[in-house]
Protein backbone atom coordinates (compact mmCIF):
# COMPACT_ATOMS: atom_id res chain seq x y z
CA UNK A 1 0.00 0.00 0.00
CA UNK A 2 2.55 2.11 0.75
CA UNK A 3 4.55 1.55 -2.73
CA UNK A 4 0.92 2.51 -4.33
CA UNK A 5 0.77 6.10 -2.24
CA UNK A 6 4.63 6.59 -2.74
CA UNK A 7 5.08 9.86 -5.11
CA UNK A 8 6.88 9.56 -8.25
CA UNK A 9 10.49 10.74 -8.05
CA UNK A 10 11.35 13.75 -9.20
CA UNK A 11 14.20 15.02 -11.40
CA UNK A 12 15.69 18.32 -11.48
CA UNK A 13 15.39 20.09 -14.10
CA UNK A 14 18.60 20.92 -15.70
CA UNK A 15 20.00 24.36 -15.92
CA UNK A 16 21.48 26.45 -18.61
CA UNK A 17 25.57 27.09 -18.09
CA UNK A 18 25.38 30.61 -19.91
CA UNK A 19 29.25 30.69 -19.45
CA UNK A 20 29.59 26.92 -21.44
CA UNK A 21 26.76 28.77 -24.10
CA UNK A 22 28.32 32.05 -24.53
CA UNK A 23 31.65 30.64 -25.04
CA UNK A 24 30.27 27.98 -27.70
CA UNK A 25 28.35 30.80 -29.16
CA UNK A 26 32.15 33.04 -29.20
CA UNK A 27 34.28 29.79 -30.82
CA UNK A 28 31.33 29.50 -33.14
CA UNK A 29 31.82 32.81 -34.61
CA UNK A 30 35.70 32.34 -34.63
CA UNK A 31 34.81 29.14 -37.10
CA UNK A 32 32.06 30.90 -39.13
CA UNK A 33 34.82 34.13 -39.43
CA UNK A 34 37.88 31.52 -40.49
CA UNK A 35 35.26 30.12 -43.69
CA UNK A 36 34.28 33.58 -44.73
CA UNK A 37 37.71 34.31 -45.24
CA UNK A 38 38.57 31.37 -46.44
CA UNK A 39 35.65 31.76 -49.16
CA UNK A 40 36.76 35.04 -50.08
CA UNK A 41 40.07 33.45 -50.73
CA UNK A 42 38.81 30.45 -53.04
CA UNK A 43 36.78 33.31 -54.90
CA UNK A 44 39.76 34.99 -55.88
CA UNK A 45 41.78 32.08 -56.73
CA UNK A 46 38.91 30.66 -58.89
CA UNK A 47 38.79 33.90 -61.15
CA UNK A 48 42.71 33.97 -61.15
CA UNK A 49 43.10 30.27 -62.45
CA UNK A 50 40.35 31.35 -65.08
CA UNK A 51 41.69 34.53 -66.12
CA UNK A 52 44.76 32.96 -66.39
CA UNK A 53 43.61 29.58 -68.58
CA UNK A 54 41.40 31.74 -70.68
CA UNK A 55 45.04 33.72 -71.77
CA UNK A 56 46.28 30.94 -72.11
CA UNK A 57 43.67 29.28 -74.59
CA UNK A 58 43.60 32.06 -76.39
CA UNK A 59 46.56 32.00 -77.27
CA UNK A 60 47.81 35.55 -76.42
CA UNK A 61 51.38 36.72 -77.76
CA UNK A 62 54.05 36.24 -76.01
CA UNK A 63 52.20 34.24 -73.35
CA UNK A 64 53.61 30.78 -74.38
CA UNK A 65 56.47 31.56 -74.75
CA UNK A 66 56.74 33.51 -71.06
CA UNK A 67 55.46 29.41 -69.28
CA UNK A 68 58.20 27.89 -71.25
CA UNK A 69 61.06 30.17 -70.22
CA UNK A 70 59.58 29.78 -66.95
CA UNK A 71 59.75 25.84 -66.98
CA UNK A 72 63.30 26.47 -68.45
CA UNK A 73 64.64 27.66 -65.56
CA UNK A 74 62.87 25.79 -63.33
CA UNK A 75 64.31 22.92 -64.56
CA UNK A 76 67.77 24.72 -65.25
CA UNK A 77 67.76 24.10 -69.03
CA UNK A 78 70.37 26.49 -70.34
CA UNK A 79 70.55 24.80 -73.99
CA UNK A 80 68.92 26.94 -76.58
CA UNK A 81 68.19 23.87 -78.62
CA UNK A 82 66.46 22.10 -75.81
CA UNK A 83 64.53 25.23 -75.26
CA UNK A 84 63.44 25.49 -78.57
CA UNK A 85 62.43 22.01 -78.42
CA UNK A 86 60.90 22.32 -75.43
CA UNK A 87 58.89 25.62 -77.25
CA UNK A 88 57.52 23.10 -79.98
CA UNK A 89 56.71 19.81 -78.05
CA UNK A 90 54.82 21.52 -75.08
CA UNK A 91 51.71 19.99 -74.10
CA UNK A 92 49.63 22.82 -73.63
CA UNK A 93 46.40 21.07 -74.05
CA UNK A 94 47.17 18.44 -71.18
CA UNK A 95 48.05 21.98 -68.98
CA UNK A 96 44.96 23.68 -70.09
CA UNK A 97 42.98 20.56 -68.96
CA UNK A 98 44.57 20.45 -65.67
CA UNK A 99 43.81 24.12 -65.24
CA UNK A 100 39.91 23.45 -65.85
CA UNK A 101 40.42 20.69 -62.96
CA UNK A 102 42.03 22.92 -60.98
CA UNK A 103 38.86 25.13 -61.56
CA UNK A 104 36.47 22.24 -60.72
CA UNK A 105 38.47 22.28 -57.54
CA UNK A 106 38.13 25.30 -56.05
CA UNK A 107 34.42 25.82 -57.50
CA UNK A 108 34.06 22.65 -55.05
CA UNK A 109 35.44 24.18 -52.62
CA UNK A 110 33.83 27.38 -52.93
CA UNK A 111 30.33 25.73 -53.01
CA UNK A 112 31.02 23.59 -50.04
CA UNK A 113 32.61 26.37 -47.88
CA UNK A 114 30.24 29.04 -48.52
CA UNK A 115 27.35 26.79 -47.26
CA UNK A 116 29.17 26.19 -44.09
CA UNK A 117 29.46 29.88 -43.64
CA UNK A 118 25.59 30.50 -43.92
CA UNK A 119 24.99 27.20 -42.29
CA UNK A 120 27.35 28.51 -39.45
CA UNK A 121 25.73 32.08 -39.54
CA UNK A 122 22.00 31.03 -39.08
CA UNK A 123 23.18 29.09 -36.53
CA UNK A 124 24.63 31.98 -34.79
CA UNK A 125 21.60 33.86 -34.71
CA UNK A 126 19.63 30.48 -33.14
CA UNK A 127 22.08 30.96 -30.46
CA UNK A 128 21.38 34.51 -30.00
CA UNK A 129 17.76 33.91 -29.35
CA UNK A 130 18.67 31.09 -27.14
CA UNK A 131 21.22 33.30 -25.12
CA UNK A 132 19.16 36.50 -24.67
CA UNK A 133 16.70 34.93 -21.79
CA UNK A 134 19.17 32.45 -20.31
CA UNK A 135 21.15 35.89 -19.35
CA UNK A 136 17.99 37.71 -18.62
CA UNK A 137 18.06 40.64 -20.80
CA UNK A 138 14.74 42.17 -21.61
CA UNK A 139 12.65 42.14 -24.82
CA UNK A 140 14.27 44.39 -27.33
CA UNK A 141 17.46 43.94 -26.36
CA UNK A 142 20.52 44.81 -28.47
CA UNK A 143 22.95 42.53 -27.05
CA UNK A 144 23.50 39.30 -28.87
CA UNK A 145 21.50 40.28 -31.82
CA UNK A 146 24.99 40.84 -34.12
CA UNK A 147 24.37 37.99 -36.77
CA UNK A 148 20.24 37.69 -35.89
CA UNK A 149 18.13 40.17 -35.44
CA UNK A 150 20.95 43.07 -35.58
CA UNK A 151 22.54 42.42 -38.89
CA UNK A 152 18.99 41.88 -40.90
CA UNK A 153 17.76 44.79 -39.83
CA UNK A 154 20.40 46.58 -40.63
CA UNK A 155 21.87 44.95 -43.91
CA UNK A 156 21.88 47.11 -47.06
CA UNK A 157 20.50 46.34 -50.27
CA UNK A 158 23.84 46.44 -51.90
CA UNK A 159 24.64 43.58 -49.48
CA UNK A 160 21.33 41.94 -50.68
CA UNK A 161 22.16 41.71 -54.21
CA UNK A 162 25.89 41.02 -53.88
CA UNK A 163 25.26 37.57 -54.09
CA UNK A 164 23.97 38.30 -57.36
CA UNK A 165 27.07 39.97 -58.36
CA UNK A 166 29.05 36.50 -57.13
CA UNK A 167 27.15 34.12 -58.89
CA UNK A 168 27.56 36.60 -62.23
CA UNK A 169 31.26 36.70 -62.53
CA UNK A 170 31.96 32.84 -62.20
CA UNK A 171 29.24 32.12 -64.70
CA UNK A 172 31.75 34.69 -66.36
CA UNK A 173 34.58 33.64 -65.95
CA UNK A 174 33.97 29.81 -66.28
CA UNK A 175 32.04 29.36 -68.67
CA UNK A 176 33.76 30.63 -71.40
CA UNK A 177 37.01 29.03 -70.72
CA UNK A 178 35.22 25.81 -70.44
CA UNK A 179 33.02 26.70 -74.11
CA UNK A 180 36.65 27.41 -76.02
CA UNK A 181 38.42 24.33 -74.50
CA UNK A 182 36.00 21.79 -75.64
CA UNK A 183 35.50 23.74 -78.93
CA UNK A 184 39.73 23.16 -79.54
CA UNK A 185 39.10 19.72 -78.46
CA UNK A 186 36.73 19.01 -80.95
CA UNK A 187 39.00 20.66 -84.06
CA UNK A 188 40.88 18.38 -84.27
CA UNK A 189 39.53 15.46 -82.29
CA UNK A 190 41.83 14.58 -79.27
CA UNK A 191 40.54 12.32 -75.92
CA UNK A 192 40.67 15.02 -73.33
CA UNK A 193 37.45 15.86 -74.85
CA UNK A 194 35.87 13.58 -72.91
CA UNK A 195 38.05 14.37 -69.68
CA UNK A 196 37.47 17.51 -70.08
CA UNK A 197 33.09 17.48 -70.95
CA UNK A 198 33.21 14.84 -67.59
CA UNK A 199 34.95 17.57 -65.78
CA UNK A 200 33.29 21.14 -67.09
CA UNK A 201 29.82 19.26 -66.31
CA UNK A 202 30.87 18.82 -62.66
CA UNK A 203 32.11 22.33 -62.23
CA UNK A 204 28.97 23.67 -63.41
CA UNK A 205 27.14 21.59 -61.55
CA UNK A 206 28.68 23.33 -58.45
CA UNK A 207 28.48 26.39 -59.83
CA UNK A 208 24.69 26.16 -59.81
CA UNK A 209 24.49 24.72 -56.69
CA UNK A 210 26.58 27.71 -55.15
CA UNK A 211 23.79 30.00 -57.06
CA UNK A 212 21.24 28.14 -55.87
CA UNK A 213 22.11 27.73 -52.15
CA UNK A 214 22.94 31.17 -52.28
CA UNK A 215 19.96 32.53 -52.94
CA UNK A 216 17.78 30.21 -50.04
CA UNK A 217 19.86 30.71 -47.64
CA UNK A 218 21.40 34.49 -47.82
CA UNK A 219 17.49 35.27 -46.47
CA UNK A 220 16.58 36.33 -43.05
CA UNK A 221 15.89 33.28 -41.12
CA UNK A 222 13.72 34.97 -38.50
CA UNK A 223 11.92 38.02 -37.49
CA UNK A 224 12.98 41.39 -37.01
CA UNK A 225 13.06 42.93 -34.06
Amino acid sequence: MAEKNARPETRPTPTVNVGVLADHYQKTFEVAFELWKERNKLFVYLVIVSGLGLILLLRVPTTDDLIVDAIAKFLDITDPVRKMELQNGFPFDILLSTALITMFYLMQRLYSTNLSVMRNYLYLGLLEKELQPNLGLPGGSVSFTREGSFYWTNRRNMQSISKFYYITVLFIVLIPFMAIKLYNDLSPFTWLFFVDAIVSALTISYWWEYARSSFRMDVPKMQKR
